[in-house]
């Protein structure tokens, strides 16, 4: 099951202030439905394993609703 973190868990997690990873956000360094997803207008949920990918340079699967793996994330 995949683990959802939001900007201050996330922050917690890597040791990393909030803004920052708000920055890395605007910058387009981690992307939207790659990195993190937004289930409502200015919610933001991390995908810890995409995060993870990111945080050791390895490849990371996009989020795809027609994908059926994929179909269920987070419906708020």
């Amino acid at each position: 099951m995949e683990e959802y973190l939001t900007t201050r868990q996330l922050s917690h997690r890597i040791k990393m202030a909030p803004g920052t990873i708000r920055n890395l956000i605007w910058q387009k360094k981690l992307k939207q439905n790659v990195h993190y997803i937004k289930p409502t207008g200015g919610k933001v949920l991390f995908v810890w394993s995409a995060i993870e990918a990111w945080l050791y340079d390895k490849p990371v699967e996009t989020f795809d609703g027609n994908n059926p793996r994929n179909r269920s994330l987070i419906n708020i």
